[in-house]
């Protein structure tokens, strides 16, 4: 029992249980750089004793030295959750050592590990420790960015400008590498696209990303496609304030063709927003549309709307007349002295062609006369709150002279009615108005008609049946109301008197005609000293009516016979001797006519 030897094997496996065996050596300690790589090489054995063909493993040691707590990975390919597509071991018997690679190190890696051969850690085993620690030039230089949950942060990277044409970019730093955001060409990530823009400048290349969330904590660094400018890009670590009671609000809209959507932007009621607006992202720039406090794109005229709750923190933007130029991502916008929140809602034309309110999108009526435009719906919306409005620039006034047709005793239907009349309309009711549906203080769905007032004597009839609808971006289809009987009765007057003077006017048409023809057939007749121009139609009058046998004599015209030459034209010698022997035999018809 005095036996040295005894008593140092006996402290060294009461103090020392988690000795490596000696038939197996791996590195005490290891490290690696947040989010860079390790390799842990273990070497046996080649004797029967180690094995070569037994299993080879890495786990996690648990409270009890040399004990394993969790297996990380083994050569039959398993990988716990933790290091899932991270961690790979690989052994290479020939050369007697497996080795363990991992990728992407975190923080949470750190820890006391167990590598070995056999079943289980009561084999041939290795103890290590592994320490992760951060990117030295990241901790040190980095930017801290502190953003909300859901609001918006912007990056500014400066560079030495030396080549204005060289790509530049944004890029994430990941546990496999730098993942590009964004870059001065538009390029961008699809899990980023609709929630960051990028301006180029001299010298300059900002991006701005919106409603951040969770894991978009991360660090973030500037890069050029020259190496030379890349060297002194800033870079950023951006943490996220998780304190928030926004609820969510709309990110993927589905309007059908022709239809309606309804965006919900919730926003923190308590804070102190200065504008709130509307816009839509293109190339790169976010285009304002519409605004709290009246403002109107002119080609979105009529179509768009914006119902802004500040008690509840909820702003509510309404458009109609969905087209496919509509499609694309649009942002809501929150702008305060110390904070601001933007979302961002994607907008794409559904496939499925639902049912959903229909009507006049057009109506002219000539003042005086009653107005009625007709809003259809379908049954889904058959116990809905429904509605008719005045729109404006920022409110949508209800009115009050609507009728709904839906009969409650009804079990199945296709399509009701509400309509809006207006019993006399006047100039100053030309305008938008809006039909819609509500689910309580949710706006669903709506259209638009747009009420022309025309004066009583302009003809509604003729008025072109298509028009240039909200400022030039819709065309829609004219849809004229009925006049009343005193407007027919007029009607009909008017065309009465058109019809005579048109009769009057043929008249005296015919009558220039004849006129005009005689003045072409009169000739010109000398006799004597005496000059006048004497119609050949008038003479036959005058001597058919005293004299018959001039009148038969005058049928006989010598053009008539086949054989005799062309009738001279007016004033040739034969018609002027013909005239004057005419003229000498007027007023005798008694006197036979002999050839």
């Amino acid at each position: 029992m005095n036996n040295p030897v005894f008593l140092l094997g006996l402290i060294y496996l009461v103090l020392i249980p988690e000795a490596e065996s000696d038939e197996i050596a791996c590195p005490r300690k290891v490290s690696g750089k947040e989010y860079g790589d390790v390799t842990i090489q273990c070497f046996y054995s080649p004797t029967p004793k180690a094995n070569k063909y037994s299993r080879k493993f890495c786990c996690l040691q648990g409270s009890r030295p040399g004990r394993c707590k969790q297996t990380v990975v083994s050569d039959s390919g398993y990988a716990s959750n933790q290091f899932l597509e991270r961690i790979k071991l690989v052994d290479s018997r020939g050369q007697s050592f497996f080795t363990v690679t991992i990728t992407g190190l975190l923080k949470g890696d750190e820890g006391t590990y167990i590598c070995g051969i056999g079943p289980d850690e009561n084999g041939i085993k290795g103890v290590l420790s592994l320490s992760v620690f951060e990117d030295v030039k990241v901790s040190e230089e980095a930017t801290l960015l502190y953003a909300e949950l859901r609001g918006s942060v912007i990056f500014k990277c400066n560079y030495n400008e030396q080549d204005a044409t060289q790509r530049k970019f944004l890029c994430k730093v990941t546990k496999t590498g730098c993942r590009d955001i964004i870059d001065s060409t538009g390029k961008t990530d699809p899990s980023y696209e609709g929630r960051v823009t990028a301006d180029k400048k001299v010298g300059t290349f900002t991006v701005k990303m919106v409603q951040v969330r969770n894991q978009d904590a991360a660090y973030y660094t500037c890069g050029s496609d020259n190496p030379d400018e890349a060297k002194d890009t800033p870079s950023f670590d951006l943490r996220i304030n998780e304190e928030t009671g926004i609820p969510q609000g709309s990110h993927l809209l589905t309007p059908r063709l022709g239809g309606s959507l309804s965006a919900q932007c919730n926003y923190n009621p308590k804070k102190n927003y200065t504008e709130k607006f509307w816009c839509k992202l293109e190339d790169g720039v976010c285009n304002l549309i519409v605004k709290t406090d009246g403002y109107v794109k002119s080609a979105y005229e009529g179509t768009v709307l914006i119902y802004d709750n500040s008690t509840s923190g909820l702003m509510q933007v309404l458009m109609t007349n969905i087209s496919r130029k509509d499609e694309g991502w649009y942002w809501c916008v929150m702008i305060g002295e110390k904070h601001d929140q933007t979302s961002a809602v994607q907008v794409r034309i559904s496939k499925e062609d639902l049912p959903g309110l229909s009507g006049n999108k057009f109506v002219q009526v000539p003042a005086g006369d009653p107005a009625k435009i007709t809003c259809s719906y379908p049954c889904r919306f058959r116990t809905a709150e429904k509605y008719w409005c005045r729109w404006g620039n920022n409110k949508c006034e209800p009115m009050r002279e609507v009728e709904d047709s839906q009969d409650s005793q009804l079990v199945t239907c296709q399509t009701e009615e509400l309509v809006l009349t207006i019993k006399s309309v006047s100039q100053k009711d030309s305008g938008f108005y809006w039909c819609g549906v509500k689910d309580g203080s949710r706006y669903v769905e709506s259209i638009t008609s747009r009420l022309i007032v025309v004066e009583p004597s302009r003809d509604v009839s003729n008025i072109n049946a298509r028009a240039n609808f909200a400022g030039g971006s819709r065309n829609v289809q004219v849809v004229v109301t009925p006049s009343s009987p005193d407007v027919n009765k007029s009607g009909t007057i008017t065309a009465v008197v058109v019809s005579v003077c048109v009769a009057v006017l043929v008249v005296c048409a015919v009558f220039l005609f004849l006129r005009l023809r005689q003045k072409k057939n009169s000739d010109l007749v000398s006799v004597g000293s005496y000059r006048t121009n004497i119609s050949m139609s008038d003479l036959d009058h005058n001597t058919g009516k005293e004299n018959p046998a001039v009148t038969d004599l005058q049928e006989t015209d010598i053009s008539r016979f086949e054989d005799s030459p062309k009738t001279k034209k007016k004033g040739s010698r034969e018609n002027l001797d013909y005239s004057c022997f005419l003229i000498n035999n007027i007023g005798n018809p008694n006197e036979q006519v002999v050839e």
